[in-house]
This record gives structure tokens, sequence and C-alpha cells, in this order.
């Protein structure tokens, strides 16, 4: 639960979800950038939309190492995430940001597991770790969790919440009785 001055938003701090993307949000096919290919998993736009309705800024953070290795270009990946974007807005839902790793280097400081994007956009977004989640599909996905008081929220077949929806719900359920005034 969060104290009063967070509640009241005295503090100024946003509260996010930070979500990993292929696999998390669209179908991870393997180096995702075809806008002919492009398909939203099952409960991504719905469990997107709760995320929103409970006040949680919606940040992706992604590794994109296809760029790295030439599958396709800076330009293929801006322009596929562009589109990603915009198909969520017909549905309602803003993505507050997306941050990219474009490195193929396992010592890259942007590249999940590494945290370097989480922090850049806690500070750009004014973001308390405390009252933020991160979804996705893989271990990796949810490391800021190590570092930080950050809920994480692995999703797939095999694990508690199944797809985006389901992760949205659990985590309404937890606001349920919280500071949070839309519940």
């Amino acid at each position: 639960m969060c104290s009063d001055r967070d509640c009241k938003g005295d503090n100024k701090l946003n509260k996010a979800v930070f979500l990993d993307r292929d696999g998390t949000i669209n179908v991870d096919y393997g180096y995702v950038h075809e806008m002919s290919r492009l398909e939203f998993i099952d409960g991504a736009v719905e469990g997107l939309k709760l995320l929103q309705s409970l006040g949680f800024l919606l940040i992706v953070i992604t590794n994109q190492s296809g760029i790295a290795r030439g599958y396709f270009s800076l330009e293929d990946y801006l322009q596929f995430q562009k589109q990603i974007e915009l198909r969520l807005k017909d549905y309602g839902v803003d993505i507050a940001a997306t941050y990219f790793c474009p490195h193929l280097n396992e010592n890259c400081e942007c590249r999940k597991p590494k945290t370097a994007l989480f922090y850049r956009a806690a500070r750009e977004w004014n973001i308390n770790f405390k009252g933020s989640y991160a979804i996705g599909d893989k271990k990796r996905d949810l490391c800021i969790c190590e570092e930080e008081p950050v809920k994480g929220i692995m999703i797939g077949e095999d694990q508690r919440c199944k797809n985006l929806m389901e992760a949205a719900e659990w985590i309404m359920l937890q606001y349920k009785g919280s500071c949070n005034e839309k519940i």
C-alpha cells in the first residue's frame, strides 16, 4: 500500500508498467519487424487498456538485436514500432514511451537483462519503482525487479498469468482497497 503522500500525488511520481514487446504484446515470430505479420497476442489490447485505466504509464522496453544482426534496419524497426503504437491508439491505448536496445553485445548496458533503459525511463517519466510492475515472457524482462521494488509478472502458458489481460486483472486485484480511487 502506498503512503498518503503517494496517493494524493503530492510528490508527482508516476506508476508504470514496464512491458516487453515481442511475446508479450505482439506475437513473436523471431526478429519481429514485418508490418504484414503484426498480430497482437490474445488479451494484450484488453490488458493494456485495463492497466491504463488503473493510471499506469505504459512503457515498452525491448531488445532488438535484429538491427545489429542485419536482419532489419533501424528504420524498419522504427516504422514497425510506430505501426504498433498507431494500432494500439485505435483501440484507445497510449504507449507513453518505447525504449529499445539495438545492440547484440551482451555487455551493453541497455540490453536486458541490464537495466539502463529502465532507469532512463524512470528519470524521464518521474516513475516511482515501488508502485510499478514489469511484465514479460522471459526472465530478463523482469530484471529491474532484482534491483528495485518493482513487482514482476512473467506471462505464458505455464505461468501464473497466461497473457497481459490476466496480468492486468491480477494487478487490479492488488489495488483494490489501496489508494487507487478508480477502483
